[in-house]
């Protein structure tokens, strides 16, 4: 099962990468015959400035996202650790929207948040307030993708983390309390330095999430107003099946992607094995 839905399709992807072809290939259409073409799909991407505009996007998108949600994360679990009444209840509430589809979060923030329709601007129309372009505006629209894709992954994380704490011993905080330390001084000197392993966890595993960032956009913004918010998962969609016989250079996207997340593997591991 691992080959046939892991492998070939990983193994195809890189083979496609060096021709040019059709997404499918007809006998009756010898133009999406695979031809081979060698490191032109390659030389194609370097020179093409809508792909290296939007990796740089996407590098930024994940820059800006992954932190926040990291210190959203750890605050919540920093939050929620102590156990008190209801503390699964409201656990359970922060979680939920890791269950819902990100295609769904996005229509439900766009029925809340959109110019003409959205539930928002209206309850500002009944104070006459004039409505507020929440995801038409370039910059407003990349900060709204951010913040919901923070709020939909927090809960997840937060699990994550509350289980890195739990696996601090108490006796350090008790010691820490003995010599009269500050909260602050105990977070840094204690819960921090043993928290990194989880912490890095949590980084590899929400960029890798955020380098596939997609369903959330398509139904929030479609990639628009114009293409601020299209990231590099989109653009490798929309080359293979809108575009003719380009299917080889979305896997010379798609390649680069994998290159991109196969070194923030290399480099998470790399950083586990020092810290053992």
């Amino acid at each position: 099962m691992l080959t046939i839905f892991t492998l070939y399709p990983l193994l195809q992807g890189l083979f496609m990468a060096f021709y040019k072809r059709g997404v499918v290939v007809a006998e009756r259409v010898p133009s999406s015959w695979p031809k081979f073409v060698g490191l032109d799909n390659f030389a194609t991407l370097a020179r093409d400035p809508e792909f290296l505009a939007t990796l740089l996007k996407t590098i930024g998108f994940v820059v800006v996202a992954v932190p926040l949600l990291t210190v959203t994360s750890l605050a919540l679990a920093l939050l929620l650790k102590p156990v008190f009444r209801s503390v699964g209840f409201v656990r359970a509430v922060v979680f939920f929207p890791k269950m819902v589809s990100l295609l769904i979060i996005g229509i439900i923030w766009k029925w809340m948040f959109g110019y003409n329709s959205g539930v928002v601007n209206y309850a500002l129309s009944l104070i006459d307030i004039a409505p507020v372009p929440w995801i038409e505006h370039d910059v407003m629209a990349q900060i709204a993708v951010v913040v919901v894709w923070v709020w939909a992954n927090a809960g997840f994380y937060m699990m994550i983390l509350i289980a890195g704490l739990g696996a601090i011993p108490d006796d350090l905080y008790e010691a820490a309390a003995i010599d009269a330390a500050t909260p602050w001084r105990a977070f840094v000197r204690i819960t921090l330095p043993l928290l990194k392993p989880t912490l890095a966890l949590v980084v590899l595993l929400s960029s890798v999430e955020a380098f596939k960032v997609y369903e959330l956009v398509v139904s929030l913004t479609a990639g628009g107003p114009g293409r601020s918010t299209v990231y590099l998962i989109q653009l490798i969609y929309e080359t293979a099946f809108t575009k003719p016989n380009q299917a080889g250079v979305a896997a010379a996207q798609s390649l680069v992607l994998f290159v991109m997340l196969l070194v923030l593997s290399v480099a998470q591991l790399r950083f586990q094995k020092g810290r053992a």
